[in-house]
């Protein structure tokens, strides 16, 4: 009686393994596990005289756990590759004699000046990039993935701001001039040194540790260094009066909300065509030219 209700337990072990694997079972085999279940039938045959279909059925059944357990340990592995990818990195160089602007794949959009080059990589709920020579960075927004810029000798910490930072190659010298937003300024032991507001300027020296910090006016500087014209929280109007004043020419405006206030920023050796595109895909409005070629 008591041998009866081992097999009536085992076979409602099996039925329940059954039920939750019956998609797995048409799949490669591992010898091992195959064995093991084979010895497993062999117990129960010696113990159990039960009739020849019955064991031809648990053997079935066995086998399919067996198949199903490899594609387990198998999928299980894969996962667990793909929960741990290695990182995709983009790297960025500028070599064309003048600055030049770059998308980063979260968004961020980048100029870089000359000789300028830097690496970007998203690890570990983070967003690294590690620059040298100079940069301007308009960070987009994301709370749970900080960005970081490192350069030889400080490590900068966003969460989405504009910034632009000056590292020379060999040198232990860093400026950051914080133009919009907050930045945190950390050592490269993780050290916290200070947090910068907008329209401040901070030189910190790796080899001695100082660090000095000014008021600046960001902008202008920033539009200096980088050929840059940056608008925040602007009208249309006065994003085409903008465009006008740069390239010296007459814009036509139709189709935009007026009440709606926009971000932009564009190099100045960006074509106006360029940047009157952009301009419709931000707005929905159109923009032409007058007396210029586009």
């Amino acid at each position: 009686m008591r041998e009866n209700q081992h097999l009536e337990d085992e076979k409602a072990r099996l039925d329940a393994y059954e039920e939750a694997l019956t998609s797995l079972r048409d799949t490669v085999s591992d010898p091992e596990t195959e064995q093991r279940a084979v010895r497993m039938m062999e117990w129960l045959d010696a113990r159990v005289d039960a009739e020849r279909a019955r064991r031809a059925k648990i053997r079935r059944r066995f086998a399919g756990i067996a198949a199903a357990a490899t594609l387990l340990l198998v999928a299980g592995l894969w996962m667990g590759r793909d929960r741990n990818p290695v990182p995709d990195i983009s790297a960025y160089e500028n070599n064309s004699g003048t600055v030049k602007q770059f998308s980063l794949p979260d968004g961020t959009r980048v100029v870089l000046s000359e000789g300028a080059s830097l690496t970007y990589r998203s690890a570990g709920g983070k967003r690294l990039a590690a620059l040298e020579g100079s940069g301007y960075f308009d960070v987009a927004h994301d709370s749970l993935a900080p960005f970081i810029v490192s350069t030889s000798g400080l490590d900068i910490k966003v969460l989405g701001t504009a910034f632009s930072v000056h590292a020379p190659e060999r040198s232990d010298v860093t400026d950051v001039i914080l133009e919009r937003g907050s930045v945190r300024l950390l050592s490269k032991e993780g050290t916290p040194l200070l947090r910068l507001v907008p329209n401040q300027k901070a030189v910190y020296n790796a080899a001695s540790g100082d660090i000095a910090v000014e008021q600046v006016f960001a902008r202008p500087l920033i539009q200096q260094q980088f050929s840059l014209v940056s608008l925040d929280n602007a009208s249309v109007e006065e994003i085409v009066a903008a465009i006008e004043s740069v390239y010296g020419i007459k814009v036509s405006a139709s189709g935009y909300d007026p009440s709606k206030r926009y971000r932009i920023n564009f190099l100045r050796t960006e074509s106006v065509g360029d940047v009157l595109n952009v301009l419709e895909l931000m707005t929905g409005g159109h923009y032409s030219s007058t007396n210029a070629s586009i």
